[in-house]
């Protein structure tokens, strides 16, 4: 690596840092928790809900450019899954998508900033009392070269995704957390 390249990703570590700084961090109880009226699920520990992103709530254990718990809740039919910035192309969900469409969608949006994305499993799972399908990836962040473990668990409901992602450094934050937060998604239920 150069030391340009070096100077590059600690300016950009710099910046994440000051935005992490800025964002609000909110408490996140233990217990039975309603996620945005939507989806409601059983936590055995405390999060910190990251208040950044209103349109898909992130929670975080350890911070949030360690750690991340990302919920998409009720995406409809031909919605974006997140809302593409500048000129990048929309990501829509459609009610049809199988398992892999759906996997395929989320690693566009997981390696939009050039990061890498592997998938390592994918295998049905019943997520939101309906079929739906429990994913295991890799992620090699751009920013920073930090190789993540990545957990989701989504399902199509009544022609709404639903997903959970998880994500974390895979030698010491994802093991630490992954049992806890798999605990979670798995309680996941619809509400309203």
């Amino acid at each position: 690596m150069t030391h340009f390249q070096r100077l590059l990703r600690l300016a950009a570590l710099a910046a994440a840092a000051v935005l992490t700084a800025c964002a609000q961090l909110t408490q996140v109880s233990s217990g039975d928790v309603v996620v945005h009226g939507t989806l409601a699920v059983h936590t055995d520990i405390a999060w910190n809900q990251f208040e950044h992103n209103v349109a898909v709530p992130t929670w975080t254990l350890d911070g949030i450019t360690v750690d991340a718990l990302q919920f998409y809740l009720g995406i409809a039919n031909g919605a974006e899954i997140q809302k593409a910035s500048g000129k990048q192309d929309p990501l829509k969900f459609a009610a049809t998508m199988q398992p892999a469409d759906i996997v395929a969608l989320y690693q566009g949006l997981w390696t939009r900033d050039g990061s890498t994305f592997t998938l390592d499993k994918l295998s049905p799972a019943t997520f939101v009392g309906a079929k739906g399908f429990r994913l295991e990836y890799t992620l090699v962040r751009k920013i920073d070269d930090v190789r993540l473990k990545g957990l989701a668990y989504g399902a199509v409901r009544d022609g709404k995704l639903y997903l959970i992602n998880y994500a974390a450094p895979r030698l010491t934050f994802f093991p630490k957390n992954v049992m806890k937060v798999e605990a979670l998604m798995q309680s996941a239920r619809v509400v309203g």
